[in-house]
């Protein structure tokens, strides 16, 4: 049986009775096609009490990040909901490379990992790029495009050079101009357009993220999956890529959309291991769950993509099959994990769903414009799993 209607309700969408429309209000406005925005896990560690010559407030308020494809930036809305809300942009020196036409953000919200301070990655976050190296049409596109990799932390590492002014030494000064300086890049998926962060607790820096890249194999038949482990990010003003590990999965097929500017999201759930990853070019668009523990080395990846970061032997570069994979629902979305639900906001009906886990595995769906429940008593276990 279904659990008691009390608990079947979203707070986030009021009363299951509730007739009235949601209350929405601006809180920043003059983005550049924006495409994916995220909370950071602590506010204020970035831009501290001043910064290019502004006063903020870290204790007052979430900060939200958001990027902007157009202008390959990044806004940060400061203090957010409240009296000292404020947006400031920021972006790469080299925004032509690490932020060519940024698409998606995940940030490393793992606080607790017991992992060294010296190797901890909590509070960085990944980019990826829906471009395929072209310098902003300066050059011809190579693929050698990636996600990008960068250190929030200035408040705490002053002198560590994760930001940097115009000249490119460290942004001491707090008068100054500051660009972002990314702390490690890799290579093998350009036009990506979607990124999670993994929780994992296994390996030593925490900086393992999974990646939408839409090229594939070049054949035409769709993009793939991509897992990125940073391994040993080496920091701001090196270019040092030899110690990574990267592993393609060819079994998941993943289909970008019709949109010029499109964005597909991703995240893991931290205690089920599973990745859900927004498929919108697929059978008009679905919802791809994806067992990410169950894959298994098939051979290397060097002569069928030879497109790669390093060529020593210390990175890793590998393709994994027989990867679990399930399609859970369909349509055209964007969306984001709490513990208990999954998001899913569809940009065709322009409505926001939620799928909920119970402890017997049931599912709940609720759909947001109808106000009204859709359930399904379908367990995890009863979807088909397809296993290659």
């Amino acid at each position: 049986t279904l659990p008691p209607c009390s608990q079947q309700c979203v707070p986030e969408f009021g009363p299951s009775t509730s007739t009235e429309s949601f209350d929405l209000s601006v809180v920043a406005s003059g983005l550049d096609s924006p495409r994916d925005l995220a909370f950071h896990p602590t506010p204020g560690i970035h831009l501290g009490n001043y910064s290019e010559g502004r006063t903020f407030h870290p204790t007052k308020g979430e900060e939200l990040w958001v990027v902007n494809g157009n202008n390959h930036s990044i806004s940060i809305v400061a203090s957010l909901g409240t009296e000292y809300q404020t947006t400031i942009s920021r972006r790469d020196r080299g925004y032509y490379h690490y932020m060519n036409n940024v698409t998606a953000l995940a940030f490393n919200e793992v606080k607790s990992s017991n992992r060294l301070e010296a190797q901890d990655t909590f509070n960085f976050f990944a980019v990826c790029n829906d471009n395929l190296n072209d310098y902003i049409g300066a050059k011809e596109p190579n693929f050698f495009m990636g996600p990008t990799l960068y250190d929030t932390d200035v408040v705490n590492k002053r002198g560590k050079m994760n930001t940097v002014n115009r000249h490119g030494a460290d942004c001491s000064d707090p008068a100054d101009q500051c660009f972002f300086l990314h702390a490690d890049m890799l290579h093998e998926s350009p036009a990506c357009v979607g990124i999670a962060h993994d929780p994992e607790l296994l390996t030593a820096y925490g900086a393992v993220y999974w990646a939408f890249d839409t090229t594939g194999d070049r054949s035409g038949n769709g993009g793939q999956l991509v897992r990125f482990d940073f391994s040993q990010p080496h920091g701001p003003g090196s270019m040092d890529h030899s110690i990574a590990s990267v592993r393609r999965y060819p079994d998941i097929k993943l289909y970008r959309d019709d949109f010029s500017h499109s964005h597909a999201g991703m995240i893991v759930h931290p205690g089920k291991r599973i990745l859900f990853i927004s498929n919108p070019g697929k059978n008009g668009g679905e919802v791809t769950a994806v067992r990410i523990d169950t894959g298994r080395y098939s051979r290397t990846a060097r002569e069928e993509y030879p497109i790669f970061s390093n060529r020593l032997p210390s990175f890793e570069y590998s393709i994994y099959e027989c990867t679990e994979e399930v399609t859970m629902f369909f349509m055209i979305c964007f969306f984001c994990l709490r513990i208990a639900e999954l998001f899913v906001v569809s940009s065709r009906t322009l409505s926001v769903h939620v799928r909920k886990w119970y402890p017997q595995s049931i599912w709940d769906g609720v759909e947001s414009r109808r106000r009204t429940a859709i359930r399904r008593r379908t367990s995890w276990e009863d979807f088909s799993t397809r296993s290659r």
